[in-house]
């Protein structure tokens, strides 16, 4: 049984941190038996092929500036989506090896069709190291703007239920529920291109004009007046005063 949680040893080579996953090389040749004459020399190919996606990739980020936590993180989860990779492909056969006598022929297609599939995901992660790099970079520069979002005192509007807020910070027009909108609200809300955060807890689009009135839309929507809405606190795109 193969370990499926890679352990976070950076000090290990990638060839040691995957045998260490797979217990030796002896027990993983032991994922062939069914499906191959030469099973450890198929576990051998398997290692070194990993071994060489996963170090390469490494050099990459390095190459790139790559922190050693974010190089550690992107090598723990291309280690355990390999794992996984290996663990669906020991669960299929080929009846050349087995012998073709009762064959499990569809539950084998199956087998074979998540093999595929973890095999896939695996390649498609092990060999875009750069983009992962960047999605991390993005999502880090967004958490710690809506950090500061947080912290500031973004002008609002506030009805039964919902709450309007132009949050010039993220430059989004957000509606804030007190809780799950209702399906017809949900609809509404895609409908004027509002889209859910799960970062702000908030609906939001861009903070435009015509996200503005889009709001208002909803809002009406759920029956609050127009009357309502023209406050001297009224939001326009820029955070400035309308209707004084």
């Amino acid at each position: 049984m193969m370990n499926i949680e890679a352990p976070v040893t950076p000090s290990k080579s990638i060839e040691d941190r995957l045998l260490a996953c797979v217990g030796d090389l002896d027990k993983f040749a032991r994922n062939w038996s069914w499906r191959s004459h030469s099973p450890k020399q198929r576990a051998v190919d398997a290692l070194r092929s990993a071994e060489e996606d996963i170090s390469d990739a490494i050099s990459s980020l390095a190459a790139q500036g790559a922190t050693p936590d974010q190089i550690e993180a992107w090598a723990t989860k291309a280690i355990n989506m390999w794992l996984a990779y290996q663990a669906a492909g020991a669960r299929t056969a080929n009846p050349m090896i087995t012998g073709p006598a009762n064959f499990p022929a569809a539950r084998n297609q199956k087998a074979m069709t998540a093999e595929r599939k973890r095999g896939e995901e695996y390649y498609a992660f092990a060999h875009r190291p750069i983009a992962w790099l960047n999605s991390q970079t993005r999502r880090s520069e967004k958490a710690a703007l809506s950090a500061e979002a947080a912290t500031v005192d973004h002008r609002a509007l506030e009805f039964p239920g919902v709450k309007l807020v132009q949050n010039t910070t993220l430059n989004r027009i957000q509606l804030l529920f007190d809780g799950k909108p209702e399906a017809d609200t949900i609809k509404a809300l895609k409908g004027e291109a509002f889209r859910w955060s799960p970062r702000e807890s908030a609906w939001q689009r861009q903070n435009t004009n015509n996200g503005v009135q889009a709001a208002y839309r909803v809002l009406r929507a759920l029956g609050h007046e127009k009357g309502s809405l023209t406050t001297p606190t009224r939001l326009n795109a820029q955070g400035a005063d309308r209707g004084r």
